[in-house]
């Protein structure tokens, strides 16, 4: 697993907001969940969710941030 500790590093640049960050890995982890299609390849079938999720947002597949105000 130490594309995983990359991939947090990789994500945790991308964003000042861990709270943000982990809401989007958690909305995507249940939309992977429910049948959705990963965005990338993935070679391992028995691969979790959650790695899935992290690997789409840190290679800027998934884009989140927070709603302005209206």
């Amino acid at each position: 697993m130490p594309n995983t500790y990359k991939e947090i590093d990789i994500m945790g640049e991308q964003t000042d907001n861990q709270y943000l960050l982990a809401l989007a890995i958690s909305k995507r982890v249940r939309k992977i969940r429910s049948g959705a299609p990963a965005l990338v390849d993935i070679k391992n079938p028995k691969r979790k969710p959650i790695q899935t999720a992290m690997e789409e947002i840190a290679e800027k597949k998934i884009l989140f941030s927070l709603a302005e105000d209206k």
